[in-house]
């Protein structure tokens, strides 16, 4: 049986900005998590990136960075694993 390996600390915080806002660059998430080090959240997100819970796409607007997105169809499968929003 295969260790469940958790979500890195501000996981949360980045899928409830992306699921809010839609896709942003990594300088946008960095902007939007005034409260977190941006060594931390680029941590994160590289780290979901990897667990493909998050996607990079091209930024037609910018090629020099892409947008990182909500992966739904993985982000489905982990959904028990989240806290319900509240809205």
């Amino acid at each position: 049986m295969a260790k469940r390996e958790r979500l890195p600390k501000g996981s949360l915080e980045i899928i409830q900005l992306l699921e809010e806002k839609g896709a942003l660059t990594q300088k946008e998430i960095i902007e939007n998590l005034k409260n977190r080090k941006p060594r931390a959240v680029r941590y994160t997100v590289r780290q979901l990136l990897e667990r493909e819970i998050l996607v990079n796409r091209a930024n037609f607007e910018d090629m020099r960075s892409s947008l990182i997105g909500l992966n739904h169809e993985r982000l489905s499968a982990i959904a028990d694993f989240l806290p319900k929003n509240k809205h």
